[in-house]
């Protein structure tokens, strides 16, 4: 038997098995397939609590954005819903932040300010506020947040995202507020003033 001949005879039994390391291509289910721009607000809606839902497979910002605006009512429903799961209010929030806009920038700020939310939520809200505004009002919004906060680690993430987002106009501010804190709080402020410390 000729090389070209074994070549050939080799190439042709591996036809019909499939390569390794591959997996069948995910089968979309009929909202998925729908360009957003043609869903009704009801499928809207539908999809927004579809995403929130998700556990195994991460929601990418395009898919969130190719919702557009007709997905912050659903997410603001999600976010104000006290009876919901505080993870996924938070990551409505979070969603909103993606989203954008003025209705999504309000509630995002809303609950950055409220000291009736749980931490996460807040949490997430405070680091929301810091993807949706330019420095000078991120310093505007979240200074008082660091200065007042009933609960230290709310200061703490308040002072976080200041100090990784306009570290020129407000690390002075965080390392006062880190100095003003007893001693176990001051610890939860180690980032922000690496942070501080990095920018110089």
């Amino acid at each position: 038997m000729t090389a070209l001949s074994l070549t050939l005879l080799v190439a042709l039994s591996g036809l019909g098995t499939p390569p390794r390391n591959t997996r069948p291509p995910q089968a979309q289910s009929p909202a998925e397939s729908s360009r957003p721009q043609d869903l009704t607000e009801e499928e809207v809606a539908a999809r927004v609590h579809s995403y929130l839902g998700s556990i195994d497979t991460p929601i990418s910002a395009e898919r969130w954005r190719a919702l557009g605006s007709r997905a912050v009512g659903p997410l603001e429903s999600v976010v104000r819903d006290g009876a919901a799961l505080p993870s996924r209010r938070a990551k409505a929030v979070e969603a909103l932040s993606v989203v954008g806009g003025a209705r999504a920038r309000k509630v995002v700020l809303q609950v950055a300010r409220s000291e009736e939310e749980p931490f996460g939520v807040r949490a997430s809200a405070l680091r929301a506020a810091g993807r949706m505004l330019g420095p000078k009002d991120l310093v505007q919004e979240l200074r008082p947040v660091m200065e007042s906060a009933r609960e230290a680690p709310t200061r703490a993430t308040a002072a976080e995202v200041l100090a990784h987002r306009a570290p020129g106009s407000s690390c002075k501010a965080v390392r006062a507020q880190a100095s003003r804190e007893a001693r176990s709080p001051r610890m939860q402020f180690g980032r922000a003033l690496d942070r501080c410390q990095e920018a110089e």
